[in-house]
């Protein structure tokens, strides 16, 4: 189940973390049924936690001079 999660996009991974939580919230699952969805939805949440924090690493900030294009880690405050 989680194999198929590690290849999908952030995109993906939000679409159907919002499909799991419809499914959680519409109150017509049985336990057994409720927890798999929910540990599916963990899944989600931490694929999509490990594209952000990947994603904040690959930020850069690109700046012109006259020496030509600069390239260094961009700070968020």
């Amino acid at each position: 189940m989680n194999e198929d999660i590690g290849k999908m996009n952030f995109e993906e991974c939000i679409t159907a973390l919002e499909a799991l939580v419809k499914e959680l919230e519409s109150g017509t699952l049985d336990l057994d049924k409720s927890l798999e969805v929910y540990e599916r939805a963990t899944v989600l949440r931490d694929r999509c936690k490990k594209i952000l924090e990947e994603s904040e690493r690959r930020v850069q900030k690109i700046t012109e001079t006259s020496e030509g294009v600069k390239r260094s880690d961009l700070k968020i405050e």
